[in-house]
């Protein structure tokens, strides 16, 4: 296990956690995290992560989860609609989105100091108080992440 993978199961330990703490009980998800750089390069990520985002994809969704702005509302990732940016702190905002046709699988974005992670997670039963509940819970990893040096 590389050091990223590390870093990966940290992030995916805590937001998945907090899920399970707080989501409600008829809506189970499962987590998926990738992590990579700033341009969009990947590092590491969980065995089952199965999003196929290209290196521009990556870079874009980067670019607007730090507030710059790109075409990512209009032109988003392939297969993905792109819902808003949230400010989850003041260190880092979280880039949201869900799957076409596929309502349950939710798609969150967020830089660390040095870093870009990715969460896709899979819902059962979504709804927008999962989708609340998945959010502040990635907001939870990425915060850990973040004062743990990632």
């Amino acid at each position: 296990m590389s050091e990223w993978d590390s870093w990966v199961a940290f992030v995916l330990g805590h937001a998945a956690n907090n899920y399970y703490e707080n989501a409600p009980k008829e809506s189970p998800a499962v987590w998926h995290i990738q992590i990579g750089g700033h341009d969009g390069s990947v590092y590491a990520k969980s065995a089952d992560f199965d999003g196929t985002f290209d290196a521009a994809e990556m870079a874009k969704m980067s670019n607007a989860a730090n507030g710059d702005d790109t075409d990512i509302f209009t032109n988003p990732p392939k297969g993905y609609t792109i819902v808003r940016v949230v400010p989850a702190s003041s260190e880092f905002q979280v880039l949201t989105g869900k799957k076409k046709g596929n309502a349950g699988r939710l798609l969150y974005v967020a830089r660390g100091t040095s870093t870009l992670v990715t969460a896709l997670v899979d819902v059962t039963n979504c709804s927008r108080g999962c989708e609340s509940k998945a959010m502040d819970a990635f907001s939870v990893g990425i915060t850990e992440g973040i004062n743990a040096g990632i």
